[in-house]
This record gives structure tokens, sequence and C-alpha cells, in this order.
């Protein structure tokens, strides 16, 4: 057993093979996704075991719950390649379901909020983000969702559509606004404000943002060449 989770981590950080591949190795615990980061207090609980200590690389399955301390947080790379970055004192319960190929995810915050860049979906699968006052949907885009007395979805890039579950009302927020969902059944979009950009942009920087270095190398000929090297951050 192991053998089989080295193998699972190393393809995980191999450039270009990712999470679909090493997820393939368990297609029978049906993993939805792994950490690929952990930071500070991060806990991890299945069904109706105890919290454990969450660890970078560790799977994820449909209907487990994580839960961040203060100043921690935990990065979610789903099985699709979105990433969802869990924030500060925030508790959330991840869902996954695969039908004729189709990968639906949900993530249910019930406490705290979630930074998001999600990955364009294809016809017939969705990624939703979850209150017991809203639901966003989400087809390929970037922001934060955060639950509190009234929810806020901010949209940096692309847009969601939100529901109110309360009134059934439903509104598309495009990139540079925030929707406010209430229990009394309110929903109203409104363009950010400065520190509500500022915000979602910090709530989505889950450091595995792609990034370029550039070297110039010179070979015993005296002949330059510039090396380009992807990684990520």
């Amino acid at each position: 057993m192991k053998r089989f989770i080295r193998m699972f981590l190393a393809l995980a950080m191999i450039p270009g093979v990712g999470t679909r591949a090493a997820l393939a190795l368990f297609p029978d615990e049906q993993p939805i996704g792994l950490f690929s980061k952990v930071i500070l207090d991060v806990t991890h609980k299945v069904s109706d075991s105890d919290w454990q200590r969450a660890t970078r690389g560790q799977t994820l399955g449909s209907g487990d719950m994580v839960r961040t301390g203060p100043r921690s947080f935990a990065v979610i790379k789903f099985k699709d390649n979105s990433l969802v970055r869990i924030r500060e004192q925030s508790e959330v319960t991840v869902t996954g379901t695969l039908q004729e190929k189709k990968f639906s995810k949900s993530v249910d915050v019930r406490t705290g909020g979630v930074g998001f860049n999600v990955t364009k979906q294809r016809t017939e699968e969705e990624f939703r983000f979850s209150s017991p006052t809203s639901v966003a949907s989400i087809r390929g885009t970037g922001g934060v969702f955060i639950r509190g007395e009234f929810d806020t979805l901010t949209v940096i890039d692309g847009a969601v559509l939100i529901h109110n579950t309360v009134s059934s009302d439903t509104a598309v927020v495009q990139a540079g606004y925030t929707a406010v969902s209430g229990p009394d059944g309110s929903l109203r979009v409104r363009a950010s404000t400065r520190e509500e950009q500022r915000s979602a942009e910090d709530a989505t920087r889950t450091g595995d943002q792609p990034r370029q270095l550039k070297l110039q190398l010179r070979n015993p000929k005296g002949e330059e060449k510039e090396l380009i090297l992807d990684y990520k951050e």
C-alpha cells in the first residue's frame, strides 16, 4: 500500500500528469480530489470518524469534511483540476458524483468561506457552492463565496448563477460584481467594492498558479539561447 501511495504522490506532482492520472490509481475508492496545499491547522474528517490532521497529497472522497483554524488554509485540487482555497476558520463538506464520465462537484460551506478557480465545465457538468441560504452554480470562473448572516459572492472572472433557496430568486453575477443573498429571501447584485475585489483576489491565490522562468544560456561558442521553464508557484 505504501508503494501505491508513493506512486500517487509522485504522479500528482509531475507537470503534465497532474491529478487526473494520479487519482486513477484508486478507482475503487473513487477520490474526487486531493489536498495540494495544507497550511498550519487543517483537519479532515471521513464519515463518522474523528477529525484527523490533513496532509498534502491526501485524497478526499465524496462527503468528506475539511476544517481550518486561525491563520490557516487548505487548497483542494479536484479531478478536473479546479482549485478551491478554504479560508481560515472555515468548515466545508465536499461531494462529487461521476455519471457517464460527467463529473459534478459541490462544496457545502458550513462556516467561513472559500476562494475558487474553477475550470470550464463540460456539458451537463457543474460545480456548486452552497449554504442553507444560497446555491452558486459555476461553469468556469474565479471568485470567493462567503457564508454569513448574509451570504456574499464576489466574481473576478467569468460569470456565476446564484440562487436564493428561500425565495427561489436567481441572478447572474458578472466579473466585478458582488451578490448578497439573505435568509429573508432577498437577493441583490451590485458593483464590488475595492475591498471586496482585493479580498476575492487574495482568496483565489492558491499557490498553484502557472508561472514562467526565462533564462539566457550561452554555449561554448558564445551562442545565446533562451530557456523557458514552466512551473507553479
